[in-house]
């Protein structure tokens, strides 16, 4: 399943993450495609492998992209992921998207991956982290609240659904 990159303990959620293997296509597959932002409904499995093949040399769609899988357990509860699109955002930032499976959710997961996420983003040497969240999603709001994200705008994605954009200084 991939080589454990690192552990984060918050309140009593204990997470690890690691890239993202081949041996997780299945499982992301069957659980996660359709039910997900990262992985849309039509994916197949062999364009999951692909993908994940991709990301695991940082670059997907011609952009920088790191994406990480989140385990609780040793069990795939998520995912996040750091990237760069287009020279959109300021040198030393990075984006943050992040994914926690429709079943593990509300179990304090994203809480401690996002955490979890601003320390690799130190150790990565990024300053700023950027994020977005759709005004209707009251889930996603209240986490970047929580985690300390601040409203810089409101605006409309890629795709046309109306947006808050988040930046968090490390």
């Amino acid at each position: 399943m991939g080589l454990l990159q690192g552990l984060e303990i918050q309140g009593d959620v204990m997470l690890s993450y690691r890239n993202l293997t081949e041996d997780d296509c299945a499982f992301i597959h069957k659980h996660w495609v359709g039910h997900s932002v990262i992985f849309g409904a039509s994916m197949t499995i062999e364009a999951l492998y692909d993908m994940i093949q991709s990301i695991n040399t940082k670059i997907y769609n011609n952009n920088y992209y790191e994406m990480f899988g989140i385990l609780n357990d040793n069990i795939l509860v998520g995912a996040f992921s750091f990237y760069q699109r287009d020279c959109d955002i300021p040198e030393g930032a990075v984006y943050l998207g992040i994914e926690i499976d429709v079943m593990n959710r509300c179990k304090g997961f994203a809480t401690s991956a996002v955490l979890m996420s601003f320390h690799i983003a130190r150790e990565k040497g990024y300053k700023k982290i950027f994020s977005q969240a759709r005004i209707d999603n009251a889930a996603s709001i209240n986490l970047h609240e929580k985690c300390g994200f601040k409203i810089i705008e409101k605006t409309f994605n890629r795709i046309g659904s109306e947006i808050y954009n988040y930046l968090y200084i490390l």
